[in-house]
């Protein structure tokens, strides 16, 4: 069993009563708050257009309609939200309240402090939020959204502050160290690692690729569904003068990908399983929400010819570079993801984003907020691994 670490970042003799009384520690956890506190302003504030002046106040009123789906979504939403703000305040007291010999008070005597000012936190982002709804014009402000956000930061403070808890947590740490290696910079490698799974969600988006599913399939293949490509617009995905730019930077994606994940793992361990591990589960995210989200025809429409080549070609393309010395492949990373990034730009075509909607088999709302969020993390992502990997290159030159 791995040893935890303390705040320092060094090995610690193992405590059996460690699990119980300190909650997980996680560097990087203030930029995983802020970034969720991101992605719920963005959920809870889109389209950000057509503010204006409320002409009455609904945040106290039960609104007319609501559904059971809407209510658990509020609440799981704000889960992620009581559990981040629960382990900083914990992190907070416990650095405060240490003594000169640097020893720290027991967990039970600050998890309710730290329990009760993350519900409050997460009350009032809910309630703020909630407010500038009002203002916008095609968003309803509700006390239902309110009540269901302020439970569902309550469950994540519990979860923290409560035993079962933190025992849970201890083991998701002891399962973080085992596979992936340690450092800050890794746990800032993992918190974008995660927003890459969490973009494979939108099953319209291409797997390593940039655009929507339109642009990827014949337009024959979308006739049932009446959703037009344009004038005279034809895209075959046999065409080279699209296969070969599209396999090109998939082939590209794919290779920076990878050898981004292997400078995560942990040296001890089989790289290209759990490379292999990783792709294949972010390629079954995208399997399941599709069949789970979109239209009949378009269910394999995203796993184009193009996509196939791509993925063999990258993966065969990172097992040669991932050969070469940490300083290297992270260099070699570097230039992937960019150019990669680039590449599927150029070759991908984006279409409006109401003829995107169209394409989703969807009925319980919320989707707008969840296509868009997921497309703009996509396009997002790359640059904000080319920034991490630019930075990481550049920290082990230094560190020569």
């Amino acid at each position: 069993m791995p040893r935890p670490i303390d705040q320092s970042g060094t090995y610690r003799a193992y405590n059996p009563a460690w699990p119980q009384i300190q909650p997980a520690p996680w560097r990087a956890g203030r930029g995983a708050l802020l970034l969720y506190t991101l992605v719920i302003l963005y959920a809870s504030l889109n389209p950000f257009a057509g503010w204006r002046i409320p002409q009455s106040f609904t945040l106290l009123s039960w609104p007319k309609y609501t559904t059971s789906f809407d209510i658990m979504l509020n609440i799981v939403a704000y889960i992620p939200v009581g559990v981040l703000w629960a382990n900083f305040f914990v992190a907070a007291i416990r650095r405060r309240n240490h003594d000169s010999h640097g020893h720290y008070p027991e967990m039970q005597t600050i998890a309710w402090r730290a329990g009760l000012l993350a519900v409050m936190a997460a009350g009032a982002l809910s309630g703020t939020m909630e407010s500038l709804q009002t203002f916008l014009p095609s968003r309803v402000s509700s006390l239902a959204d309110w009540l269901a956000n302020s439970a569902g930061g309550m469950l994540g403070a519990i979860f923290i502050v409560a035993k079962p808890g933190r025992l849970v947590l201890a083991r998701v740490e002891r399962w973080r160290y085992r596979h992936f290696a340690s450092g800050n910079v890794v746990d800032w490698g993992l918190l974008l690692l995660g927003l890459w799974l969490f973009a494979q969600l939108n099953p319209a988006i291409p797997f390593f690729e940039a655009g929507n599913v339109v642009s990827s399939v014949a337009p024959n293949a979308l006739a049932n569904v009446a959703i037009p490509l344009g004038a005279g617009e034809s895209l075959h995905p046999y065409d080279p003068l699209f296969l070969l730019p599209q396999a090109v930077g998939i082939a590209l994606n794919v290779c920076g990908f990878s050898l981004f994940i292997t400078l995560l793992l942990h040296p001890a361990k089989q790289v290209w399983l759990n490379v292999w591990i990783i792709l294949i589960v972010g390629f079954v995210a995208k399997v399941s929400m599709a069949s789970l989200m979109l239209k009949a025809p378009l269910l394999i429409a995203w796993l184009a010819p193009g996509t196939v080549i791509g993925l063999t070609s990258g993966l065969l393309l990172a097992i040669f570079f991932a050969k070469l010395g940490e300083r290297w492949r992270t260099l070699s990373a570097t230039l992937f993801v960019f150019a990669g990034g680039v590449m599927v730009k150029i070759s991908s075509v984006y279409h409006a984003f109401d003829e995107t909607l169209r394409l989703f088999d969807w009925p319980y709302g919320q989707l707008v907020n969840f296509a868009s969020l997921t497309r703009w993390l996509s396009e997002v992502w790359p640059l904000a691994a080319f920034i991490f990997l630019a930075t990481v290159f550049v920290r082990q030159r230094r560190s020569l």
